[in-house]
């Protein structure tokens, strides 16, 4: 049988659609709607393109099927159809009041304008001098990705739920693959040997999932909802899953809340939730402060760090217990102040964020905490048993965001977002900085990888550092002892998130995308040497 195209599947679709909705006579357009809004809020996007559809069969002149159908195909690249489906709207005066901004972009694709995506082929390969000699090689093996419903390659799978992927993180043994899906509010379970997704973990709360939360909890480090006051329900909520952390020797994961569905302005406490990873079930949801963007874990076990990207705060849950019920939120640092936030009114909160803290990392001792500021620039350093900020630390480049550690801890290997650069610095270094009050530090090494340098990740070996360069759509692999170019391969467009497997063999790369413009895949690289 030949591949089916989108021209196939839609109708297919909409004929199973139709007969499970019953008769069509039975069925009104707005009915036809209420179930393709329903199912595109799910990112069932092929099943929403059916029953708008049948909608519009039902009433052409249905306007806000014509708008909503849009964005379906929009998700999809498919630009004639979304000028043609708001052209329509647009004569029908459907769509809000910011309606004919998109149909201005919507256009200006259909014309090649737009900004340039690239979708990386399968089996794409790239080699490199490993340091110690030999070749290092990584081919591009398998993608998962919500753009191309007939894809031609059996390796490049069509998973609906791949929408806005941010982070990926393996499980302790390498066994599976945790994805978090932002704007699909799950988290996505892949089996990294097969190469097949297992599980949707749904990061939605209701009435039934009331036992996730302790009922003593009603606040994030002693200030419950402090920028306003509680909705009525708090814990009935959706969660934007950012970033996730191990922790108990790989047995509970923890995942990061962008914000809670209800809070559209992210200024209230948002929340991580915490994953059994023997299960993949959730087990615990515990409040933060708001916008979690990172989390990390102590080396000594003890203590689990919420970076808030909201408001220049880091919360510390004591992680002792064995139990996921017996955490217990355990301070909050407040780095230099605190910023406001402010509900009279509407902000982009990617960048009203004060300092923007982003990533983190402990020491090796497990005695302070670096943080990058993206806003602002520098390290932040802290004193973990004193809860006290330490001071902060410049001389790296512009917008620090992601920090890791060497496997002994000796060096902190940095990123830089806008500026496209990765630097090294001795730990020890960062913190005698900090406690001298050494307003900066020049780094020992850096090396310019490109503009938008976000996630990095470190071989098991330490021997390697991986980056995710987001404006130029490319993996960069470093030598992890002088920050010289070993390869670099091409990536779906807009790469942000990144972890390489702990036995060395994958990698494995989140493309976001920006405004719904490329990403939305995640790619799996196969790491290969040979003398």
């Amino acid at each position: 049988m030949g591949v089916l195209r989108l021209s196939q599947i839609v109708p297919l679709l909409a004929l199973l659609l139709a007969l499970q909705a019953g008769p069509a006579w039975a069925e009104t357009p707005a009915e036809a709607f209420r179930q393709g809004y329903a199912l595109q809020e799910q990112r069932r996007t092929l099943e929403a393109i059916a029953a708008f559809n049948r909608a519009l069969q039902l009433d052409p002149g249905h306007g806000p099927s014509h708008y909503e159908i849009g964005w379906s195909y929009w998700l999809l690249g498919e630009w004639p159809q979304v000028v043609q489906h708001w052209e329509a709207a647009e004569k029908l005066k459907a769509g809000p009041p910011e309606f004919p901004g998109y149909l201005r972009e919507a256009r200006a694709r259909l014309a090649g304008k737009g900004p340039p995506v690239e979708r990386v082929p399968l089996h794409t390969r790239a080699t490199g001098a490993e340091p110690g000699g030999g070749t290092l090689t990584l081919e591009l093996v398998q993608r998962f990705q919500h753009y191309n419903p007939a894809p031609e390659d059996p390796a490049d799978i069509y998973d609906e739920n791949v929408f806005s992927p941010k982070s990926v993180i393996f499980s302790a043994d390498g066994a599976k693959a945790y994805v978090n899906a932002l704007e699909g509010d799950a988290t996505l379970v892949y089996d990294t040997r097969a190469l097949k997704k297992r599980k949707v973990i749904v990061h939605r709360f209701g009435p039934e999932q009331a036992g996730l939360f302790d009922p003593q909890e009603t606040a994030a480090y002693g200030a419950a909802f402090r920028a306003g006051r509680a909705p009525p329900h708090p814990n009935q909520f959706t969660g934007k899953p950012v970033e996730g952390e191990l922790t108990h020797l790989g047995r509970y994961l923890w995942v990061s809340y962008y914000r809670r569905d209800y809070d559209r302005n992210g200024v209230l406490p948002s929340a991580v939730g915490v994953v059994d990873t023997r299960t993949d079930e959730l087990v615990r949801v515990m409040h933060t402060g708001p916008i979690p963007k990172f989390l990390a874990a102590s080396p000594d076990g003890r203590w689990l760090a919420t970076i808030h990207w909201g408001d220049n705060s880091v919360g510390l849950i004591d992680i002792g217990a064995a139990d996921a019920r017996e955490f217990r939120h355990a301070g909050e640092i407040v780095v230099e102040q605190r910023l406001p936030l402010h509900l009279d009114r509407t902000v982009d909160r990617d960048r009203y964020c004060g300092y923007c803290l982003r990533g983190a990392v402990f020491t090796a001792d497990s005695r302070h905490l670096l943080v990058g500021r993206m806003g602002g620039g520098g390290i932040a350093v802290l004193d973990v048993g004193r809860r006290a900020y330490v001071g902060t630390v410049r001389g790296m480049r512009p917008t620090p965001r992601h920090l890791l550690l060497s496997p002994d801890g000796g060096r902190l290997y940095l990123s830089s977002n806008v500026s496209g650069y990765v630097s090294v610095y001795r730990t020890a270094d960062l913190v005698e900085a900090a406690l001298a009050h050494t307003p900066t530090l020049a780094p020992l090494r850096e090396a310019r990888t490109g503009s938008g340098t976000r996630t990095i990740a470190q071989s098991p070996d330490g021997t390697a550092i991986y980056a995710a360069v987001n404006r130029e759509s490319k993996l960069v692999v470093l030598r992890a002892d002088t920050l010289q170019p070993l390869l670099e391969i091409a990536a779906d467009s807009y790469p942000v998130g990144l972890a390489v497997s702990p036995g060395g063999d994958q990698v494995w790369i989140t493309s976001q995308g920006v405004l719904l413009h490329g990403g939305n895949s995640v790619s799996v690289y196969r790491i290969g040497h040979a003398p």
